[in-house]
């Protein structure tokens, strides 16, 4: 379909996953420049009023690859050749994306951010790659890839704290190995004096063991076989929340302790 602009605001948001900053002009990634007198350099009113730039701004999702056709001899014209979901496996339009259910949602994007910037300042450098890949997983609709790198997120986490303390390393290290070790050297029952969070934190470790079994039955950490797990898209999101959450209080608790150690 052909597509004529409109000029944007000064103030107006024109950002799009595809769009990079080249000599002195923007260029779109997504750009085909197959055809005759295509280009891949871009503007601000293509970039404002393409249906790609509108689904990444207006619904925020980023699970989608685009095709573009840029005229370099007309240019007030551009073309979206087609869209194509990564999560549904099919092209989508932004009608559709509208009103998709498949979206992640505002919260996880911030609190995967939040737990990615913590690991990053705090030196969990494995930690920051293993929760990247499940939020690249989740994005691009490999459900059962999140799971996988999501629990691996948190035995990263649980490692790191270890060795950050001068802890050694159980024989068994999976999630609920590390997590027998790690808990009593983070003195969890010594957070709170009052005692009314004794039973929040005590379902840490029904919630890491539930982790545990997600992982070995939902995801493809130990292969697949002919019939392979139909995972949801909310369970691969709960799984990715529940283990960025739990990973954030690990980091905090033992920094804290070692704060406190070194004082």
């Amino acid at each position: 379909m052909s597509e004529y602009f409109e000029p944007p605001g000064d103030d107006a948001d024109i950002a799009c996953p595809f769009q990079v900053i080249g000599m002195g002009s923007l260029i779109c990634r997504a750009a085909n420049l197959t055809q005759k007198n295509a280009t891949n350099k871009t503007s601000p009113e293509i970039c404002y009023n393409c249906d790609a730039g509108k689904i990444y701004r207006e619904v925020g999702c980023d699970a989608f690859t685009a095709e573009l056709h840029i005229l370099s001899l007309n240019a007030s014209y551009y073309n979206v050749w087609r869209i194509f979901c990564t999560k549904r496996k099919r092209e989508t339009t932004l009608d559709y994306c509208r009103g998709c259910n498949l979206v992640t949602a505002a919260t996880t994007k911030e609190l995967v951010n939040s737990a990615k910037d913590l690991f990053q300042t705090g030196d969990y450098y494995s930690a920051y790659k293993d929760l990247e890949k499940a939020r690249i997983c989740l994005r691009d609709g490999d459900y059962e890839g999140t799971i996988t790198s999501s629990l691996s997120c948190l035995e990263s986490v649980m490692r790191t704290s270890l060795e950050k303390m001068g802890e050694d390393l159980p024989n068994k290290l999976d999630v609920t190995g590390l997590w027998k070790s790690l808990r009593n050297s983070l003195l969890l029952t010594e957070i709170d004096p009052s005692g009314c969070s004794e039973k929040l934190i005590g379902t840490l470790a029904g919630a890491v063991g539930h982790l545990g079994g997600l992982r070995n039955n939902l995801s493809d950490a130990h292969g697949k076989g002919t019939t392979p797990p139909d995972v949801s898209f909310c369970i691969a999101e709960l799984a990715i929340n529940s283990a960025a959450t739990i990973a954030t209080l690990i980091v905090r608790r033992s920094d804290q302790i070692l704060e406190e150690n070194y004082d």
